[in-house]
């Protein structure tokens, strides 16, 4: 059987089967349509789109905040480079405000620093990493990352180092967040886009798109610890909570890789279902397969949620069985995603007003 009918069969199994399960209440995921310029809010349990709202042009990434009562977006912008953030609320249901950053542009990676107040934001064109305080809206510290394309963002769990994965500079800065200094520029080979800190918080994974590789450094003494190849342009990789799986999106093959982490060595490549909007009949490898791109472990560790960019769909993977179960339809070109859920001592997101 060839692998582009696979993807067929694995794509209307997948449509005929439940959408996901036992998310808990309150959870929502979050994904950006490129080309349509929206954030839409997904019940995933159901696949009931709860909330479609219009960002800046070219929405690429998305960061939720760990309180659940925000989500900023960074506006990537199309031939002309964007420079704003969009800032929704989930319970007011509507944008609420829209950060200007310039002269900085092409705002991309970005994570949160605190529960509500504070983001960190690349900008490619300034080579710099911002700290944006949501509440003045204002550009509050620039860290140069003294490197080309600053694209990709990871932030340890104890939210002391940052790491940026810096496209044209072949290269990783590892930054203390304290003294907002650049503690090393870390070589690590062509054009590395994904990037993620472990759970732990020791070790920093790195894809790149055109070494096909992936490379593990310490967290701590940023020193290689690891180099292996990786599935044909890994460009996302997403660990499942307990550390012990990286997921990575290999783009140009259409598949998620399962790498075993303590061992650095494959479990399995998960083939994404090509959607309606995809031509079929082309094998993996070609341009026209799913694309997948942005890629996201619920925090249960039950699914991971795959942003298939030319299929206009989300594929779900369920963890324990490591295959496709379903597909949540998007608008066009989804990439970017986060995932909203209650933290004890906050007051659980709902459907307050639908």
């Amino acid at each position: 059987m060839s692998r582009s009918i696979l993807a067929s069969i694995l794509l209307l199994a997948a449509c005929t089967g439940p959408r996901v399960a036992s998310a808990p209440p309150g959870s929502y995921l979050v994904v950006l349509d490129k080309t349509d310029a929206t954030l839409r809010m997904i019940e995933p349990n159901s696949g009931h789109l709860r909330d479609l709202v219009s960002t800046g042009v070219g929405p690429h990434e998305a960061a939720a905040a760990p309180d659940g009562t925000l989500v900023v977006v960074c506006d990537y912008g199309g031939e002309a480079p964007g420079h704003t953030l969009t800032v929704f609320d989930p319970f007011a249901r509507h944008v609420i405000d829209t950060i200007d950053l310039a002269p900085h542009t092409r705002p991309h990676g970005i994570a949160f620093l605190d529960q509500r107040s504070t983001v960190l934001v690349t900008s490619e064109t300034s080579q710099a990493l911002l700290e944006v305080d949501l509440r003045s809206g204002k550009v509050k510290r620039v860290i140069p990352t003294e490197a080309k394309l600053s694209h990709m963002l990871a932030v340890t769990p104890d939210r002391t180092r940052a790491f940026t994965a810096n496209m044209s500079g072949n290269s990783v800065s590892a930054i203390d967040l304290a003294s907002g200094k650049v503690l090393e520029v870390i070589e690590t080979g062509k054009q590395p886009e994904a990037i993620a800190v472990t759970p732990d918080g020791n070790e920093v994974w790195v894809g790149h798109n055109e070494d096909d590789k992936l490379v593990v450094l310490d967290a701590h003494t940023l020193a290689k610890k690891a180099e292996f190849p990786c599935g044909q342009m890994p460009i996302r990789i997403a660990f499942v909570p307990n550390g012990k799986l990286a997921l990575v999106s290999c783009a140009k093959s259409g598949e998620v890789a399962v790498i075993e982490t303590a061992t650095r060595t494959e479990r399995t490549r998960i083939l994404m279902p090509l959607g309606p909007s995809t031509q079929m009949g082309f094998a993996p490898g070609d341009p026209f397969n799913a694309m997948p791109a942005g890629l996201l472990c619920e925090p249960d560790g039950n699914f991971a949620f795959v942003a298939c960019t030319t299929a206009n769909q989300i594929a779900v993977i369920d963890l324990r069985t490591l295959e496709v179960r379903s597909v949540i339809p998007t608008g066009k070109q989804p990439d970017g995603m986060t995932w909203l859920y209650k933290r004890e001592g906050y007051n659980r997101l709902d459907d307050r007003g639908r």
